[in-house]
């Protein structure tokens, strides 16, 4: 047994929204040691430069001062004589509301590991990281509670917590403050709800039951739930949208409007449903790029399109098998999805592959140009996925679907805490499903080439079709700006780009009317593909005109059909692919 030992005291202040921390390292110590503050968190793919919050760094022995000098942008060394025990006190500013960052108010106080805890960084051969930690929480007013999945610390009282090791207390992010807690049993198994913020109309018994359902079906799919208690850490601000995945615990951040129409309460259902697969796909099953966890720097992976987007098609199809939704508003979400991604130049410019390795570089950091050059792993992983599946059912007289990949690759991998190498794509799906998946993969994960969706949607009797289209394009996104209409992004090969129009640009006139933000689409409707325009805008405060041929508008979206002459073989696929009530379904549309 090591005689070293890490302890972290917390308490906030809430008026100035800080996270105070004080952390007692007891030795054998390096002279001097090196402290260093992570980079990022697991699950969200950006170095967060958490060190830059963290302020008035002290260090002492046996309360005497000693010097700590700061050696690079996240690194500490101090320097403590050859002391035993050293005391290492700070603070982190807290003052950002998302699930992977920290928030102090006046009803709480939500911190994560990766943002708030320097650490000793492995010296002379001995890996601190690995050490027990305890974790004491002082709460600004007594009435608040605590919301955590770290577990108590036996013996030492209701507000200390221990973590088995550094990843651990990563892992579990801590809410103390003014909560709703809402309990229920899954297999025997605690979980909760714990809602922070006010919701405008909730109905919590109706969320409760949705949600036992989404664990209970995905926990059919994998066998069983791999933890003694979970919970979901559910924050409600305006305008708020995210997840972020820990082994039993999620925190999810949403509007307080989350619960006023069908639809709103359907994205956070799957947002539950997303957040909770990835207790298995991600935080058990992971890419060997992600295993161990390197705090310090990127960890890279180029299967972030089936992890990530694997679980984004999995969300809303878990809400189907669960029967929280229809099976025709299922393929409308996915038709949904498919537009977004037509509607995605850099879809020709960036394989998912390739979008899923620049993850930390592209996807958190977009620009004006991200939608030429980028592509979303979370938005066509998903559609590559389903699309996939669907031609594993097709290939297998539907006897094998991407379910039996995920199955696999946990019962290989996730449950042995092995990564899966990044080379082996192919092997495992084969490994999986007895089917060769190569020319999938090339074709759909490793290329740029337009995705074949009738092709692969007449696998399951389905085609689609796109909704018809108005006016004429000028191939722009654009944003207000007092009042103004902005190029927010000028789309590649578009008639704006081809006219010399460019992003920042303020729109002014069109054939010399005005237009804002309501008029501007009007205008495009009224006009033709081909026919000429006169656009006036300002570019740096130069007014500037342009001659603009408008070109071909997108769809206004797609539909997911019943394809005319589907087969019989092939609509019983479509109707075990779209779970209970499919049959029914297929019934009435054919």
């Amino acid at each position: 047994m090591s005689d070293r030992s890490i302890r972290y005291e917390v308490s906030f202040d809430t008026t100035r929204h800080l996270v105070r921390v004080r952390a007692t390292i007891a030795g054998p110590l390096p002279e001097p040691l090196t402290l260093q503050m992570p980079a990022w968190t697991p699950g969200s793919y950006l170095v967060r430069e958490y060190a830059r919050h963290v302020e008035g760094l002290r260090a002492s022995v046996r309360e005497k001062h000693c010097a700590a000098r700061k050696t690079a942008k996240d690194t500490w060394i101090v320097a403590h004589g050859g002391a035993s025990e050293l005391v290492v006190e700070y603070s982190v500013y807290a003052h950002e509301l998302t699930v992977r960052t920290n928030h102090v108010s006046d009803t709480h106080g939500y911190f994560n590991g990766a943002a708030t805890f320097l650490r000793p960084v492995e010296q002379g051969g001995f890996d601190w990281d690995a050490l027990p930690i305890e974790l004491e929480l002082h709460k600004p007013d007594p009435s608040w509670s605590i919301a955590t999945g770290l577990p108590r610390a036996e013996g030492r009282g209701e507000n200390v917590f221990r973590a088995k090791d550094f990843d651990q207390l990563v892992d579990c992010p801590v809410d103390v403050g003014v909560h709703e807690r809402h309990e229920f049993v899954v297999e025997n198994k605690p979980h909760a709800i714990v809602l922070w913020g006010s919701p405008n109309r909730c109905d919590r018994e109706k969320l409760v039951r949705d949600v036992t359902k989404i664990v209970q079906t995905e926990s059919a799919m994998f066998g069983g739930l791999p933890y003694d208690n979970y919970l979901f850490l559910l924050h409600l601000a305006p305008g708020g949208r995210g997840g972020l995945e820990h082994e039993n615990s999620t925190a999810l951040l949403a509007s307080p409007d989350a619960f006023d129409t069908e639809s709103a309460y359907d994205d956070l259902l799957s947002l539950f449903a997303h957040e909770f697969f990835h207790l298995w796909q991600v935080k058990r099953t992971r890419p060997s790029g992600l295993r161990p966890y390197r705090y310090d720097r990127e960890n890279y992976t180029r299967m972030l399109w089936l992890f990530e987007g694997g679980t984004s098609y999995y969300d809303w199809l878990t809400l189907r098998r669960a029967g929280l939704v229809s099976p025709k508003k299922y393929l409308e979400h996915l038709a949904g999805e498919i537009a977004r991604l037509e509607d995605t130049p850099g879809r020709f410019a960036q394989t998912v592959e390739e979008a899923s390795f620049d993850a930390w570089v592209k996807l958190y950091r977009p620009d004006e140009h991200s939608v030429n050059s980028t592509v979303s792993y979370y938005l066509k992983g998903e559609i590559v996925c389903a699309l996939i599946d669907l031609e594993l059912r097709a290939r297998s007289k539907g006897s094998k679907s991407l379910d039996d990949v995920i199955q696999y690759v946990w019962r290989e991998f996730g449950s042995h805490a092995k990564g899966i190498p990044e080379d082996e794509v192919e092997r495992v799906f084969a490994a999986a499903t007895d089917i060769d998946c190569s020319d999938l993969i090339d074709a759909m994960v490793r290329s740029t080439q337009p995705l074949a969706y009738d092709e692969h949607l007449a696998k399951v009797g389905l085609t689609l079709r796109a909704k018809g289209a108005r006016g004429a394009a000028l191939g722009v996104r654009t944003r207000s700006e007092g009042g103004k209409v902005v190029l927010a992004s000028v789309l590649r090969d578009s008639a704006a780009e081809r006219a010399g129009l460019s992003p920042g640009d303020e729109l002014i006139a069109i054939d010399g009317r005005r237009v804002d933000d309501g008029s501007l689409r009007r205008r495009l409707d009224a006009r033709k593909p081909g026919e000429s325009v006169e656009v006036l805008f300002a570019r740096r405060e130069w007014v500037k005109s342009a001659t603009v041929i408008l070109a071909e508008p997108a769809p206004d979206g797609y539909e997911i059909l019943p394809a005319t002459h589907a087969s019989d073989a092939s609509k019983a696929l479509g109707a075990a692919w779209l779970g209970p009530e499919g049959a029914a379904f297929w019934s009435a549309k054919s």
